[in-house]
């Protein structure tokens, strides 16, 4: 047991439909689908007998063997297939017997069914990226003018808006999306390759069979990749950056919402076993928690890429070991991400209070850009840094100390004007949705 599927840790770290699709009986379902599609396409093809076809795939339509009494075969050969095989051959009986499985090996099916279940997988994905993607947009677009100040490096740097930190959360996810959908749609491959992978067995008929397979199933046409595990790793890179995308929403959630920040507040936050007054944030440091897990993880998908030789027993068991980890941590971050999203209730009073704070030094910038042509660069920076450890020292507005030290011909009140300087932040929101939105429209 783990903390994705431990009843105490459940609610924190677990995803329930991620857990069904990985469960021990949705990987025997795959399997068996794979063997039925088979057994269609090769009987449609004529390579097995018509009744044969017919019979394993009404067969095994609802049949489903008991994981647990396939633990000691599979140990024994190393993958479950040949211990399934062999209870399903019992099931049919003539004609399917002989013909169940035909010309096909233990990864062909192994590696076809996790494509499978990779799908259903992603399609789940799919939609709760979708709704979390609408709700950070319509945040952006509701805070296109919200004033706030912006930080680099911890430090406050110059105003923004709330809505261009939203719509900042939003794309990465849009692309993840985006990538998502074409793996989903394109780049799931059929593995149908036989011993060696050269489908010898299956004679001229091979590409032929494969293609019916694919069909059969939904997947991607393919020559075997049996070694070639660049399908694994792209879909470990994009949950990667999926994951990535959600925790760094976490951890801007993590500082905003700070009690002596304020700027965000959750709704429901958890509480303290001394400390009345707490509110923790536990959804964003769920979310960064299992996106750094997620990460970790991706990278061991990356560093087990190199399969010896045609087939490479260790390189296969690594990726079952590291793979369904993945996909849990990658539902869980994207359930707590949307819990986060949706307790998320913006300050601007306080964003508000930060920007008034600060005495207009968030203003620095464009006021040593407006000096330059009087002053050149050096002198114009060089005045403006004088006059903010004077404005700070004094409590005076940054703009007015600047004023006084500079007889440069200026429009002060618009330099000063906070808001004035907002419009830029709402006009690269509105970017930034219309890029979003040209993002997945390509994809649906």
């Amino acid at each position: 047991m783990t903390s994705f599927t431990s009843p105490l840790y459940r609610d924190l770290f677990g995803d329930p439909e991620t857990a069904t699709l990985l469960d021990p009986a949705a990987e025997l379902t795959a399997m068996i689908e794979v063997e039925r599609a088979l057994a269609r396409a090769q009987a449609r093809c004529g390579m097995i007998p018509e009744a044969a076809g017919a019979a394993i795939d009404s067969q095994l339509k609802t049949y489903l063997p008991n994981p647990a009494d396939l633990a000691t075969g599979t140990a024994s050969a190393g993958v479950a297939v040949p211990a399934l095989v062999a209870v399903l051959r019992d099931h049919l009986g003539a004609p399917g017997a002989d013909y169940l499985h035909f010309g096909a090996t233990s990864q062909d099916i192994v590696d076809s069914a996790l494509m499978l279940r990779c799908a259903r997988l992603l399609a789940l994905y799919e939609t709760r990226l979708e709704t979390l993607i609408a709700a950070l947009t319509g945040l952006a677009r509701a805070h296109a003018g919200t004033g706030m100040a912006g930080r680099t490096r911890t430090q406050t740097s110059t105003p923004i808006s709330f809505g261009l930190r939203a719509a900042n959360w939003a794309r990465p996810l849009a692309i993840a999306l985006a990538r998502l959908r074409y793996l989903r749609r394109a780049g799931l491959p059929v593995q149908l390759g036989g011993a060696s992978g050269d489908r010898s067995i299956l004679g001229r008929d091979g590409r032929q069979i494969a293609d019916a397979l694919a069909a059969e199933l939904g997947l991607a046409p393919s020559a075997p990749w049996m070694t070639d595990r660049h399908p694994i790793g792209d879909i470990a890179h994009v949950l990667s950056s999926l994951c990535t995308a959600l925790g760094k929403i976490g951890a801007d959630v993590l500082i905003a919402s700070r009690s002596e920040i304020g700027e965000i507040r959750l709704e429901g936050a958890g509480g303290s076993s001394t400390m009345p007054q707490k509110q923790n944030p536990v959804a964003a440091e769920a979310v960064i928690a299992l996106a750094r897990t997620a990460s970790g993880l991706a990278s061991l998908i990356g560093t087990n890429g190199i399969h010896a030789e045609e087939r490479d027993g260790a390189g296969w068991m690594e990726e079952w070991l590291v793979l369904p980890q993945l996909f849990a941590a990658s539902g869980a971050t994207l359930l707590r991400a949307g819990e986060l999203i949706a307790a998320l209730r913006p300050a601007p009073e306080a964003m508000t209070a930060t920007l008034e704070a600060s005495g207009g030094q968030l203003l620095a910038e464009r006021l040593s850009f407006a000096l330059l042509p009087h002053l050149g660069r050096a002198g114009a920076q060089a005045l403006v840094k004088r006059a903010a450890v004077t404005a700070r020292a004094e409590g005076t507005p940054l703009a007015a100390v600047v004023k006084a030290l500079s007889d440069a011909p200026l429009d002060w009140a618009t330099l000063a004007d906070e808001a004035a300087g907002l419009q830029a932040a709402a006009a690269m929101t509105e970017e930034i949705l219309a890029e979003i939105d040209a993002t997945l429209a390509d994809e649906t």
